[in-house]
């Protein structure tokens, strides 16, 4: 039981991690005089994914490159099939935000871009270094599209994104956050793998779905508490974000500190997945419609299946 429990420990410190800093960072960014929608859409967004991105990266140096596949591939599908369904099963949500009109495009396309670079089995330094540089461009262009959003949207952002706090404190958090985040980082790649030894599994299972749900709990805490307050534009610009953020960034990171092997199981099953579900959030942002409750309970029986029929080869 002790890799089931080191395991577990690491989730909660990802979690925990997670939280101090984003609250740290937001805070530290307002104090700052940083508008409150640029850093829900790059601190909160980016925030939510650092697990996914420290995992991937130690799982990367620890040559355990399947965890670190899994975990973005199965997170990006995870993000939109379960949490934006289980949001949609508390409030039915509303889109009003037109910077995600184009922004949900960029999610597909990095998500070919991703398939494109995968289908020679390998991600390659090169791979990494062009994953990051387009990264660096969605976030300067997500900076340009917030400076003509209506202040409306402002508003919404500013709620969810108090100000406040001496600036020191911020700091520490932040701080605090990030050390806990590196810890579990640690803790959950090696229970991961010692688990999958144990129960005789591949680690690309693992990370596609206990990994990758344990990493999608920031997003979708965030999610959650979207919902309730009835802010749809935070809630699906917090799922986009961050699965653009785990396309580019921690993918573009993890194979630039090790190249890494890409399963033909990943390139001919769950990439294709990750890539139709993200699809399946065009119409929803493109011409404005609520997602209901119906379309939520659908998308979170589709995750169940997809978990389900992942599971069914070690039965």
């Amino acid at each position: 039981m002790a890799p089931v429990i080191i395991f577990l420990l690491g989730l909660v410190a990802l979690y925990v991690g997670a939280d101090l800093m984003i609250r740290g960072a937001s805070r530290l960014a307002r104090k700052l005089g940083v508008n409150a929608l640029v850093i829900g859409l790059t601190v909160v967004a980016m925030g939510t994914s650092m697990p996914e991105l420290l995992v991937g990266v130690v799982a990367s140096v620890r040559d355990s490159g399947d965890i670190a596949i899994g975990n973005v591939v199965g997170s990006n599908i995870a993000n939109i099939a379960l949490i934006l369904g289980v949001a949609a099963l508390i409030r039915p949500v509303r889109v009003q935000m037109r910077l995600l009109v184009r922004e949900v495009p960029l999610m597909i396309f990095a998500s070919i871009a991703f398939y494109v670079f995968a289908l020679d089995g390998q991600l390659t330094r090169w791979d990494g270094l062009t994953m990051l540089a387009g990264f660096a461009a969605y976030t300067l262009y997500l900076l340009e599209g917030a400076r003509r959003e209506s202040p409306a949207i402002e508003v919404e952002y500013q709620k969810f994104v108090p100000a406040g706090g001496a600036l020191h404190s911020h700091i520490v958090l932040t701080i605090v956050g990030l050390g806990t985040l590196l810890a579990g980082a640690h803790l959950v790649v090696s229970g991961a793998a010692d688990v999958a030894r144990m129960l005789g599994v591949s680690e690309l299972a693992i990370g596609l779905t206990v990994v990758a749900l344990g990493t999608s709990l920031p997003e979708l805490a965030t999610a959650v508490a979207a919902s309730v307050q009835d802010e749809g534009d935070i809630l699906v610009g917090n799922v986009v974000g961050s699965n653009v953020f785990n396309l580019l960034a921690v993918l573009g990171c993890s194979s630039l500190a090790q190249p890494l092997h890409v399963s033909t199981s990943v390139i001919q099953v769950e990439a294709p997945v990750m890539l139709a579900v993200s699809i399946l959030v065009l119409p929803f942002v493109w011409t404005t419609l609520r997602l209901t409750r119906l379309e939520g309970g659908i998308m979170v029986a589709a995750y169940t299946a997809f978990v389900v029929l992942l599971a069914l080869p070690s039965v």
